[in-house]
């Protein structure tokens, strides 16, 4: 597991994800695929805004919290968030595990990286760290949960991706768009997905269906490695939260 680094005069808590060796992954430090230039691009040019506007909706529809509560963790526990963002989700992940828990934030954006990381130093977080990596590619071992908060509609295949999250940790929560709530939310959805497409690589006549397709192969995978299941909707059945544990 990535370990905090503090040096110099200003703390940055961020790793890059390393192989054994030392040297930093080459999908992350260049030559990756298009999918990441792309999604590391969109998230750079937006994080300030994007930072702003997850802080001012963190309650709405209590869908954060929810997920947070989903995990069912405990102090001292180690729980992982991939696409952690700016960091909106760390001070309730610490605020459950405690001072003697882990939390590790993971994005491939580093200056969401860069916000996240401006946040756990004013709350002096010692037990908080963040890694530069893709989740598709887990910097982890282990931990007793993980977190992903509107990502996997990023991923080509999200069915591969947690299940190696469901290999690596005793519960995974996913929350998700699903364009299956009335038709108002939907055209907003549509909208969002029309507008962000590159990131979604959700070109064609149907990109609410890719968006579909991705969020059902999530919560497949959930189904299928994962004993202990939940499932709930919020804002009008726009947003899913799938819970799945192995505890």
């Amino acid at each position: 597991m990535a370990e905090d680094a503090a040096r110099g005069g200003r703390r940055r808590p961020v790793t890059r994800d390393a192989d054994p060796s030392g040297r930093v992954n080459s999908e992350v430090a260049g030559g990756e695929p298009g999918r990441l230039r792309r999604i590391r691009a969109g998230y750079d040019a937006w994080a300030r805004v994007y930072d702003w506007f997850a802080r001012a909706t963190v309650s709405v529809g209590g869908v954060r919290a929810a997920c947070v509560r989903a995990l069912e963790l405990s102090p001292g526990d180690t729980v992982v968030e991939f696409g952690c963002g700016p960091g909106v989700n760390l001070p309730a992940l610490r605020d459950v595990v405690g001072p003697t828990g882990r939390v590790v934030g993971v994005d491939v954006s580093p200056r969401m990286l860069d916000r996240a990381a401006g946040l756990v130093e004013r709350r002096g977080w010692e037990n908080v760290s963040l890694v530069e990596a893709d989740a598709e590619r887990p910097p982890v071992a282990a931990a007793d949960g993980v977190l992903a908060t509107f990502v996997t509609s990023l991923f080509p295949d999200p069915y591969a991706v947690v299940r190696r999250w469901c290999e690596l940790s005793d519960a995974v929560v996913v929350a998700a768009f699903v364009p299956e709530g009335n038709r108002a939310a939907n055209a907003a959805l549509r909208a969002f997905v029309a507008l962000n497409g590159r990131l979604f690589d959700a070109g064609g006549d149907d990109p609410l269906g890719r968006l579909a397709g991705r969020t059902d192969a999530a919560r497949r995978a959930l189904d299928d490695h994962t004993v202990g299941r939940e499932r709930r909707r919020h804002l009008f059945g726009t947003i899913a939260i799938e819970a799945g544990r192995n505890r």
